[in-house]
């Protein structure tokens, strides 16, 4: 059987960024590339960095045009942190559609519904069956392709694996000398209304379940506590006593790294509601690190339920993007001109 590291389709190739479910901006986006989505023609091989569903009006026919032009063989796709929820069958805000809990996001104090078409039981079946075909990674001789971070460890576990569901598998913590003692409950973290304070030991219990599990640091990243005296942020359903940390600063690999996961922003406000911006200082279209060789190929689409609810341009800061490899070429879902990075 095939590892969970695998080559890529050839070195041109068009990578695109998270979907969660917006399947009017990928339809678009692929016509922007060339891409006849029905007879699966492509003017390159196209490779998806994850996160195709939850939140957006349609995840499962987004997952069905995805598993489409991969089976014809001229697209690829990585597994992200959303679909390892719905194989993990983990409630998470915006997979309702999927697993069928309320679901909805907080505004002012409400809940409101997410606008998503609930999958049958014949759809959940074919979605999963797929999902569980795909890699976690994918690489060349110049590239390489993960949806949240490029672990060196992690990538390794996941060379030696050939199965997902054994590469899921829970791993053993060491959770020795953690001192949780007034610790905030899990019913407390899941409240939005009542912020919680930062507990030292139940941050650095989930310090040591998110970065000792490579799957995990594979499609949700690395992370660390959040900056002495900052209080928790409430995102995603819950208040979260860690925050991202911008492993690509520490990369060595000489070879280009793309990857999403990240809410970049479109057009550099930091407007895009509870999540830390990691990339601040770096404009919105550039590369990074001092070799260039890192980018960030999510514009944040899965936020333009709350501009389709607040009645603002969903397009001003939220795009479905696409980046083309080599050439370094981005491209967005509207009909703006293509940018060079």
């Amino acid at each position: 059987m095939a590892s969970l590291v695998r080559p890529l389709l050839g070195d041109r190739v068009d990578i695109i960024g998270d979907i969660h479910g917006e399947i009017a901006a990928l339809l678009s986006l692929l016509h922007r590339l060339g891409c006849d989505p029905e007879r699966a023609t492509v003017e390159r091989p196209i490779v998806f960095v994850g996160d195709f569903v939850d939140r957006g009006p349609d995840s499962v026919r987004v997952v069905e045009l995805v598993q489409h032009l991969v089976t014809a063989g001229c697209a690829q796709a990585v597994l992200g942190n959303h679909e390892l929820n719905l194989l993990l069958a983990d409630e998470k805000e915006g997979n309702g559609w999927f697993l069928g809990h309320a679901d909805g996001w907080h505004s002012d104090g409400a809940l409101v519904p997410f606008s998503s078409r609930r999958a049958d039981e014949r759809e959940r079946e074919k979605i999963l069956a797929f999902l569980r075909t795909l890699p976690v990674a994918l690489e060349s001789s110049t590239l390489r392709i993960v949806h949240a971070a490029w672990e060196p460890k992690a990538i390794e576990a996941a060379r030696r694996a050939t199965s997902l569901d054994a590469f899921m598998a829970p791993q053993a913590i060491d959770l020795s000398g953690l001192d949780v003692r007034g610790a905030p409950t899990e019913e407390a973290l899941r409240d939005p209304t009542r912020p919680v304070a930062y507990h030292a030991g139940l941050a650095e219990k989930d310090l040591r379940y998110q970065n000792g599990q490579p799957v995990r640091v594979l499609t949700s990243g690395l992370e660390r506590p959040i900056a002495a005296g900052a209080a928790p942020r409430y995102i995603s359903g819950k208040w979260r006593l860690l925050e991202r940390d911008p492993w690509w600063e520490a990369d060595t690999d000489p070879r280009a790294v793309v990857f999403g996961h990240y809410w970049r922003r479109r057009g550099g406000a930091d407007d895009l509601g509870t999540k830390a911006d990691p990339f601040k200082g770096i404009a919105p279209t550039h590369w990074f690190v001092g070799t260039r060789q890192a980018f960030c190929v999510d514009y944040s689409v899965g936020l333009r339920f709350r501009s389709r609810h607040l009645g603002t341009d969903p397009h001003k800061n939220c795009a479905l993007a696409a980046l083309r490899w080599p050439e370094r070429l981005l491209f967005y879902d509207d009909a703006s001109a293509p940018i060079q990075t």
